[in-house]
């Protein structure tokens, strides 16, 4: 199935779908028309205290989002990378401004590849 890029409008297919579908989805919070059940606890956490609790129901809304919205992917690690635990240099950069990251480790169901989610986090 093809689609088009939400940002460039170029067209998208493959592995790159499924991961435009799945930053989509853990952004959405119910509040699609048509697509009701397509929802995601994260928003609603957005504001909460950065501690340890928080953080774990942070990855579980991600993936039971995942698991009930995206058919495509399985899901296989998911942590959140706070600033003072950023250990790779890639991750201390991403958290050098103070905010946490997500980190997904999933593979595409269609093709057997790792899920690149590099660029979805902004």
């Amino acid at each position: 199935m093809s689609g088009y890029d939400a940002r460039t409008g170029k067209p998208l297919e493959g592995d790159a779908r499924i991961v435009q579908s799945i930053g989509r989805l853990i952004v959405t919070n119910g509040d699609l028309v048509m697509r009701r059940d397509l929802a995601c606890a994260l928003p609603d956490l957005i504001d909460a205290p950065g501690n340890d609790v928080v953080r774990m129901l942070y990855c579980a809304a991600v993936a039971t989002a995942i698991h009930e919205g995206e058919s495509r992917a399985n899901l296989r690690t998911l942590k959140v990378v706070a600033p003072d635990e950023a250990s790779d240099l890639n991750a201390a950069l991403l958290v050098a401004d103070g905010q946490s990251v997500l980190v997904l480790d999933a593979v595409s169901l269609e093709t057997g590849k790792a899920l690149n989610f590099g660029e979805l986090v902004s």
